[in-house]
């Protein structure tokens, strides 16, 4: 397993991976990919591919991803004006939910967790190191844009993707229905 940059020749099989680890794993239809792909995965790589790395097998094909952004601001903008019509039209509820989901974060950066990232790994490909890889290798592009704290979400009965994230240094932050929010600061206070 080899963790490197995301590439333009990735885009479909990141989508891909986004919709076999997603909630529509077993549904994979042209609707759902509809919902899905423009709020988990479209806008990362349209708009902040240098924040994106892909793991990769032996034949150079992704089998995991982090994507990441880091401009809250253009991302609001751009979800709003580029992505998210669609998904309003296709599924009110999932759009809803998304955009209330976007505005809590404003909170979490201005306690300066401003990078906001998702990970994906295929199942066949996990506990090989590939999620380790990929939050590692994400934080250290972070580190070199002096990027002060990064966080995610994730379902708070998920004990498993729990753990993998406070194992890596992430602490919860907060609590919203159903979820955790972590967080971790890639910088101390004294440096």
């Amino acid at each position: 397993m080899t963790v490197r940059p995301y590439e333009k020749r990735d885009f479909r099989y990141v989508q891909d991976i986004c919709m076999q680890t997603s909630k529509y794993a077993d549904n994979d239809t042209p609707i759902n990919r509809a919902i899905m792909l423009p709020m988990y995965c479209d806008f990362y790589l349209d708009f902040q591919p240098e924040c994106c790395f892909v793991a990769v097998d032996d034949d150079d094909v992704p089998v995991g991803y982090v994507l990441c952004v880091v401009d809250l601001d253009r991302y609001q903008e751009c979800m709003e004006q580029l992505y998210l019509p669609l998904v309003r039209k296709v599924s009110g509820g999932d759009y809803f939910r998304f955009v209330a989901e976007i505005k809590v974060c404003e909170r979490y950066v201005r306690q300066g967790y401003t990078a906001h990232f998702y990970v994906n790994v295929l199942p066949d490909s996990r506990r090989q190191g590939a999620g380790t890889q990929l939050v590692q290798a994400l934080e250290n592009k972070l580190k070199d844009m002096f990027v002060e704290g990064m966080y995610l979400i994730t379902g708070q009965k998920d004990k498993e993707t729990r753990a993998f994230y406070e194992q890596l240094g992430y602490e919860d932050i907060d609590y919203l229905s159903g979820s955790v929010v972590y967080g971790k600061k890639l910088f101390s206070e004294d440096e």
